[in-house]
C-alpha cells in the first residue's frame, strides 16, 4: 500500500554518513532505506502534495524533521533535559564527522596527526557524554553517531590509528545499535569495502607503515580495546577466553 502524504526519501550518495543517519531514522519508521538519484549533496526530500516538495540539507535539521514527522515514533528522550543532551552531542557527532573527513584528507603524517588528535578528543568527548546512559532504546543520537564509529573502527582495523581505544559506553552504543536489522544492513561489510576503495590513494594513512607502530606505542596503556566493526560475537562458553 502506497503512503499518503508526506512522503520521505534521502537523496545523494548511497555511502554518506549523513545519509546513512538519516536512512537509519527513516528505516525504523518503515521507510525504505535505498538511495533516490545520484545528486551529489545529501538531502532529505519531504514531498507534502505532487508538486511541493521541502528540501533539507543540514544534517541536524534532517533528523529534527524526521522526528517532528513521526510523533508517534519519537527517536528523541521524552525527558526535555535528556532530549537537550541529546542535541547537544548531535551537534558533536557533526564536528567528529568533519574531523573524520580531515583524517582521511591528510596528505601528510603531520595534518594527519593532527587529524587523528583532533578526532580522539571528540571521540572521548562522545563517550563521556553518553557514559550515563543506561537505556537500550535505539535513539537519534545512537542513528547519527554509529556511521562514524563504524568509520573509526575501519580505520583502526586498516591503519591502526586507535581511534575507539578505550571508548567504553561508545562501544556499548554502537553494540545495541548493531541489534537492529538496519542497522547491520546498512553498515555491513560491502559498505566498509566501499569505504576503503573510495580512500584518496594519495591520502597519508597510506604512509602509515612505521607511525603505526608510533600510536600503538601512545595507547597501549588502553588494551587495543577498539570499537566493534561488526555485531558482537555471542559470549564465550565457561573456562574458555573470549
Amino acid at each position: 500500500m502506497q503512503r499518503q502524504f508526506p512522503r520521505l526519501r534521502v537523496t545523494g550518495p548511497l555511502d554518506c554518513a549523513v545519509a546513512q543517519g538519516a536512512r537509519l531514522a527513516l528505516a525504523l519508521r518503515g521507510w525504505p532505506t535505498g538511495a533516490a538519484g545520484q545528486a551529489q549533496a545529501t538531502r532529505l526530500l519531504v514531498e507534502f502534495q505532487p508538486d511541493v516538495i521541502l528540501t533539507i540539507e543540514d544534517p541536524a535539521a534532517m533528523i529534527e524533521l524526521i522526528e517532528d514527522l513521526h510523533p508517534g515514533h519519537p527517536l528523541h528522550p521524552c525527558d526535555p533535559a535528556a532530549r537537550a543532551r541529546h542535541r547537544e552531542l548531535i551537534a558533536l557527532v557533526g564536528a567528529a564527522r568533519a574531523e573524520l573527513g580531515r583524517v582521511t584528507a591528510a596528505r601528510n603524517l603531520r595534518d594527519l596527526d593532527i587529524a587523528v588528535f583532533a578526532l580522539r578528543e571528540t571521540l572521548a568527548r562522545l563517550d563521556r557524554g553518553i557514559a550515563g546512559e543506561t537505556g537500550a532504546a535505539l535513539t537519534n543520537l545512537d542513528l547519527v553517531l554509529a556511521p562514524v564509529l563504524w568509520r573509526a573502527a575501519i580505520l583502526d582495523r586498516r591503519f591502526g590509528l586507535h581511534l575507539g581505544d578505550g571508548l567504553a559506553a561508545c562501544r556499548t552504543r554502537i553494540a545495541q545499535a548493531y541489534g537492529q536489522p538496519p542497522v547491520r544492513a546498512m553498515l555491513d561489510r560491502a559498505a566498509g569495502r566501499r569505504f576503503l576503495d573510495g580512500l584518496d590513494p594519495r591520502a597519508a594513512l597510506f604512509d602509515l607503515a612505521g607511525a603505526a607502530a608510533e600510536w600503538q606505542r601512545a595507547f597501549a596503556d588502553l588494551r587495543a580495546r577498539v570499537l566493534p566493526f561488526a555485531p558482537p560475537a555471542p559470549p564465550a562458553r565457561a573456562g574458555r577466553r573470549g
